[in-house]
């Protein structure tokens, strides 16, 4: 090791001893800096070339030469998405006068020179937004995305929030393979949960035979309040659902079960009967009062009932509760104390 910075040290002096003797002209030291090192940049040659002092320090947005800072040209980007004054060299329109790294005013109104401020008249406001933190999505000069956004769709709005759909269940398809912007605006809108349409047209984008042209509706899905009933993201329920079963539907509807003596057998399970949604029948039923019963009662079962003589002429829930009863057979009070049960004539 001694050796090397002996001999290191007599060739750096022989150097300085031959550019002494032949001059320090730029063709001379290039000449003698090429012979001993590699990697040497060109000599610039011709009327138009430019001399840069020794002192140029170049950065990725910058070149400070001597002691004036001026612009660079952008570095080329894949699929560049360049902010249109960078890419000009017009930083004197968001920067302080000097190319300093101050800011004319602070992010929006600095953002409302240029753009159009989409705050104005909205109702809900994304937070990062609201405070001007645009540099929290966009980079102010140039990116490699779109819209000059840092990261690319849902990775983008991870940074902040948490995956809705982690240790999830069951997944809305929208949400798994789509992207945040296909239902919430990023910056502002008229609708909770920065959505960009209300929660009834946002949805029947998708679900639109869900109401088709079926005459009754449940009211919550004809108020578009799809959400009191379904996470709009992910559940640990079929469904999306936020409950399971007639749970879900006793936080509107009266539990009828809690004094009931006698219950029909499927009247745990209210969707083996009704839509939740929408019907072409009554009381929001998957089909026809008659054709239902029969799915689980035989017909030729219910004529050997005497009481079932014109059955074929009545609906069952003339005589029948549904769904509870203080009688076995879940008669009527009405139709108990008639005898009609027993066959006697109403």
């Amino acid at each position: 090791m001694k050796n090397h910075g002996t001999l290191l040290s007599v060739l750096a002096a022989g150097i300085c001893g031959i550019l002494l003797a032949t001059g320090c002209s730029s063709t001379t030291e290039r000449k003698w800096l090429t012979f001993f090192f590699d990697g040497v940049p060109p000599q610039n040659s011709g009327a138009s070339a430019v001399a840069v002092a020794p002192d140029v320090v170049e950065t990725n947005r910058f070149v400070r030469q001597t002691n004036k800072l001026v612009a660079a040209t952008p570095a080329p980007v894949s699929n560049a998405s360049i902010h249109p004054p960078f890419n000009d060299q017009k930083c004197w329109e968001c920067h302080e006068a000097g190319m300093g790294q101050g800011l004319k005013l602070q992010p929006p109104q600095l953002c409302w020179n240029c753009h159009k401020d989409f705050l104005a008249n909205m109702k809900v406001k994304h937070q990062p937004v609201e405070n001007g933190e645009c540099k929290s999505c966009h980079d102010p000069h140039q990116s490699d995305n779109k819209k000059l956004l840092l990261k690319t769709g849902n990775e983008l709005c991870l940074t902040c929030h948490d995956d809705p759909l982690a240790g999830a269940k069951f997944k809305h398809q929208a949400v798994e393979s789509g992207d945040c912007l296909d239902c919430h605006a990023p910056h502002a809108t008229n609708f909770k949960g920065l959505l960009q349409k209300s929660v009834k047209e946002t949805c029947l984008d998708c679900h639109v035979d869900i109401i088709g042209k079926k005459k009754d509706l449940h009211q919550p899905v004809g108020d578009g309040d799809c959400l009191a009933c379904h996470k709009p993201h992910a559940s640990a329920n079929k469904h999306l659902v936020t409950k399971n079963g007639a749970a879900l539907c006793w936080d509107c509807h009266d539990n009828f079960l809690e004094k009931a003596k006698f219950t029909h057998d499927v009247v745990e399970n209210c969707t083996s009967c009704h839509n939740p949604h929408a019907s072409v029948e009554n009381k929001l039923l998957v089909k026809n009062i008659t054709a239902l019963c029969e799915d689980c009662h035989d017909e030729k079962d219910l004529k050997t009932v005497k009481a079932h003589g014109d059955i074929s002429t009545k609906s069952c829930v003339e005589c029948h509760d549904p769904h509870v009863g203080q009688d076995k057979n879940l008669l009527k009070p009405t139709v108990k104390k008639s005898g009609v049960a027993n066959g006697n004539p109403p």
